[in-house]
């Protein structure tokens, strides 16, 4: 009897052993499955407070690429149309083209670039749809005056170019090189093919100008590492930074700087990690240069402070640029990578931009400062509006933002700001009553009553005295 209970308790023992084996197998198959899903996903859903924060500025107003907008009411009328790109292009392949055997070839392992369970609601249908839509587009682009755009398509042409560069509106850039590669395999002739697929890319989102930030001027080098792209924005992303790769050339630490009350001042204590606004930094001396944009070679995150001068290059804000500077600093968050052996994230010249500038403006004050300068072409309705997108966009960083390009330059500014002393009064001062010429008139009428007056109360004490 004994000797049947130990068997059974050994027979007890392995069962357990081996229910813990299979668990340990399913948890580490389920762990490489997460990890193999989130090492494919490519094209991420931004957080809500993010895009509730800056609306309009993520989302679609016509047309919905991929699965997260899909079925949007702002972009369901140009489902027909979208349709009827997708039968245009397949009536270019010709009919020995099977329409079912090329998306299983076109899209295989597409959605696994999307976070999160997608392919209930959108299939690889869908995803061939929309990549058969923008090789048409292109294509009819190419075309110029000769290709069939109907007069909807015509007007909305702007708003689906800037629909097409958001971060959440994007389709694995695989599936268009593929879709491409066999349009050109059935018509090797088409005026297109004057040059390669990505220049006509680049030239198609960056037509008369409307993109100054990137460099398109492209080495073959440049082509052939921009084949590894994920998305359409990531084009531009690179060649906002390939055009944008200088470093900031304000690097200099200081512990000491020179002031009017005396030859040097107190050693600097800790800077703060922000800066003033524009409008009292210009109260305090600090002048606002706009740095020009010679033959569309100026770095627009070259900003620099020097002598007192804060160095800007111009940028023409619209609500076209918000859409794509937004959709950029996003991306800038989501490619960062870490710094060094710590788990900092390194920040991205778009993200430091946006620090900057919603460092400089706080409210419309400081926007009138720069606009005044020269350094915001200000083409929305008022500044008001600008200074709220800065401020609610500088508030959705996803990364730790105390360490950016600009760090450098923002301790040289509080040190100038913070420790110059008499310097600092002597602006406020000039500044308020040197203003223009009545208030300097007012200041030296001020200035000899009081000397008269002066004189005329020791005058009496001398006569007082003089009697007694």
């Amino acid at each position: 009897m004994e000797r049947h209970e130990g068997d059974v308790q050994v027979q007890g023992q392995e069962i357990i052993e081996e229910r813990l084996e299979i668990a340990v197998i399913l948890v580490q198959g389920s762990a490489a499955r997460v990890q193999e899903t989130t090492t494919n996903t490519t094209i991420v859903h931004l957080p809500m407070y993010m895009r509730e924060a800056n609306k309009g500025l993520f989302e679609p107003r016509v047309v919905a690429i991929g699965p997260y907008h899909h079925g949007h009411e702002s972009t369901i009328d140009m489902e027909a149309h979208k349709e009827r790109f997708f039968h245009g292009f397949f009536e270019r392949l010709g009919n020995s083209v099977n329409q079912q055997d090329l998306t299983a070839e076109c899209t295989n392992g597409a959605l696994q670039c999307y976070s999160g369970n997608v392919g209930r609601l959108y299939t690889t249908e869908k995803l061939m749809r929309d990549g058969c839509f923008i090789i048409e587009l292109l294509l009819q682009w190419k075309e110029g005056d000769g290709a069939h755009l109907d007069s909807h398509m015509r007007l909305m042409s702007n708003s689906i170019y800037y629909d097409l560069l958001l971060v959440e509106n994007q389709i694995p850039f695989m599936v268009l090189d593929k879709i491409f590669e066999k349009f050109r395999r059935h018509n090797s002739k088409h005026p297109i093919f004057k040059d390669t697929w990505l220049v006509n890319l680049i030239k198609f989102f960056n037509q008369d100008g409307q993109f100054s930030w990137a460099y398109t001027n492209l080495s073959e080098e440049d082509l052939s590492n921009a084949k590894q792209v994920r998305h359409l924005l990531e084009i531009q992303y690179n060649l906002v930074i390939r055009k944008n790769n200088r470093n900031n050339n304000n690097e200099q630490k200081h512990d000491s700087i020179p002031c009017l009350c005396g030859n040097i001042c107190r050693k600097v204590k800790p800077t703060p990690l922000g800066i003033p606004g524009a409008n009292e930094l210009q109260d305090y001396g600090v002048k606002f240069h706009v740095k020009e944009n010679h033959q569309q070679n100026t770095d627009m995150f070259d900003v620099t402070f020097s002598s007192k001068t804060m160095a800007i290059p111009r940028f023409k804000i619209n609500f076209g640029s918000k859409i794509l500077l937004a959709n950029l600093f996003a991306y800038d968050q989501i490619v960062s990578q870490p710094a060094g052996n710590n788990n900092c994230v390194s920040v991205g010249p778009v993200t430091s931009y946006v620090v900057l500038m919603n460092a400089l403006i706080n409210t419309k004050d400081d926007v009138v400062v720069l606009q005044r300068e020269g350094i915001l072409d200000n083409l929305l309705s008022n500044e008001e509006e600008v200074a709220t997108f800065f401020n609610k966009l500088g508030r959705c960083a996803l990364v730790d933002v105390s360490h950016h390009r600009y760090t450098a330059m923002f301790e040289d500014v509080n040190r100038y700001w913070r420790d110059g002393c008499c310097c600092k009064h002597f602006v406020t001062f000039r500044m308020k009553h040197c203003r223009n010429p009545w208030t300097c008139l007012s200041l030296m009428g001020a200035i000899v009553l009081l000397v008269l007056s002066f004189i005329s109360m020791i005058y009496t004490i001398l006569q007082y005295y003089k009697r007694h």
